[in-house]
This record gives C-alpha cells, sequence and structure tokens, in this order.
C-alpha cells in the first residue's frame, strides 16, 4: 500500500498525499514530540516532513528502505535538526535501561548525544558508549572488530560527526534503527497543521483528496444549482395554481 501512495505521491496525486497523511502522520508525529518534547515545535517539524515527501517521493526507490523506514528517517532527521538548533531539552537523570536494546532505543526515540545519554541513564560517558556498542552489535548479529558498520551506526543516530562513507551500511542502519519508532503510541497531529501543508503546497483551495482539475459531473457545478432551483420553481407554480 504504502510504496504504491510514494510513487503516486510522485506524480504529483493528491489524493494518495491524502491517503498516505492519513496512515502516516500520527506514528511520525509521535516521533516528532519523542525528540522535541514540544507540541508546537513537533508540529511544525511534521509540516517541513510532509512538504519534503511531497517534493521528494520520487527519491524514494532510489533511498533501499522500506516506506516507513524511509519517511521515519527523514522525519528523525529534521527533528534532530530543530532539536540541535534549539535550546537543550532538559534530560532527567535515571537508571540504565531495563531490556536487551534500552539504550539504543533511547538514544534514537529521544535523539541524545553520548553526554545526555549518560545523564539519562546514570551512566558516564564511557559507560554509555560501551553499552551502546554492545547493544549495536547485537541488534546487528556482528562481532565488535566490524568498526565500519558501527561507525555507521553511530553516524545514523547523530553521535558521530562526518559524512557517510558508506551508503549501503547507513541504510541497512536506517531500516534497522526506524523500526523503534513502532514502540511509540501514535499521536494525532492538530488539523492546522495539515491545512497549513495544503496552503503551502498550493493546495488550499481545496481538499487535498480532491483534484481542481478534475472534471465533475454537470449537476455537481452551476448548472446543477440552476436545476435544482427551476424545478423548485415549477413545483411551487403548480401546487400554487
Amino acid at each position: 500500500m504504502l510504496p504504491d501512495l510514494i510513487a503516486r505521491v510522485a506524480k504529483a496525486d493528491r489524493r494518495a498525499f491524502d491517503a498516505l497523511y492519513e496512515a502516516t502522520s500520527a506514528r511520525l508525529n509521535a516521533l516528532c514530540l519523542s525528540i522535541l518534547k514540544d507540541r508546537r515545535e513537533a508540529e511544525e517539524v511534521l509540516e517541513q516532513v510532509y512538504i519534503g515527501i511531497w517534493k521528494d517521493a520520487a527519491r524514494f526507490p532510489d533511498s533501499g528502505l522500506s516506506p516507513m523506514a524511509w519517511m521515519v528517517t527523514q522525519t528523525r532527521g529534521r527533528a534532530m535538526d530543530r532539536s540541535h538548533a534549539a535550546a537543550p531539552v532538559p534530560v532527567d537523570a535515571g537508571n540504565p535501561p531495563g531490556g536487551a536494546l534500552g539504550l539504543v532505543r533511547i538514544a534514537y526515540l529521544e535523539g541524545l548525544d553520548y553526554p545526555r545519554l549518560a545523564h539519562r541513564c546514570g551512566l558516564s560517558a564511557d559507560e554509555a558508549r560501551h553499552a551502546l556498542h554492545e547493544e549495536l552489535e547485537r541488534l546487528a548479529g556482528h562481532a565488535a572488530e566490524d568498526a565500519g558498520s558501527l561507525a555507521a551506526a553511530e553516524q545514523v543516530l547523530g553521535l558521530r560527526g562526518g559524512t557517510v562513507t558508506d551508503a549501503g551500511l547507513a541504510a541497512e542502519w536506517q531500516e534497522r534503527l526506524a523500526r523503534f519508532a513502532d514502540d511509540l503510541t501514535p499521536v494525532m497531529a492538530p488539523a492546522r497543521a495539515r491545512q497549513r501543508i495544503r496552503e503551502h503546497l498550493g493546495h488550499g483551495l481545496a481538499p487535498l483528496s480532491v483534484d481542481p482539475l478534475e472534471r465533475r459531473p454537470w449537476w455537481r457545478g452551476p448548472l446543477g444549482i440552476l436545476a435544482i432551483l427551476l424545478v423548485a420553481a415549477v413545483v411551487w407554480y403548480v401546487w400554487g395554481r
């Protein structure tokens, strides 16, 4: 379903865009909220995400990702950019998370760097880095000596600077890590976010599910209204006699 919708969006199909928004916006909004902790900021990032999807849908096949991983990756990237541009969100100190992939999950869903991840989990920075590497190894199923894969994972998580040297490894990690977004409870975005997307894309004169270029039946236009008025006048005249 989603691959077909994205393919149709790439051809500027507004109905497909409408359906794609309906199917995915609550999940992507939940990720924005998880990282930004602010509804207004999350709403603005969500708008940017869907504007980007409309413009970049034709590039989806080249990503090597599943549809949801592609959209989650874009959403997280935009939310992380907004988070870095704003004042850091305070992080409450706590205990190391339970579960086999607790640190990876927190790092991905909350967009934390090593110092804030360490503080969040009640660990030193070195302890957080070591524990995260162990979890990444378990997630990928490879040994610690595979430094290239771990480096790609850290870049995808936003924990390591520089450009991605192996696009294939990066795509593998984007696909793996995007699954953590499934753990979030979907949160519907306000209707105003959808309307602003419409206005930005020039869809504001009609709902996204309506194509203004589509030929409508005559009875749904001005002629239909005139026909109804004429029939009403005839009925009134006949009954009035």
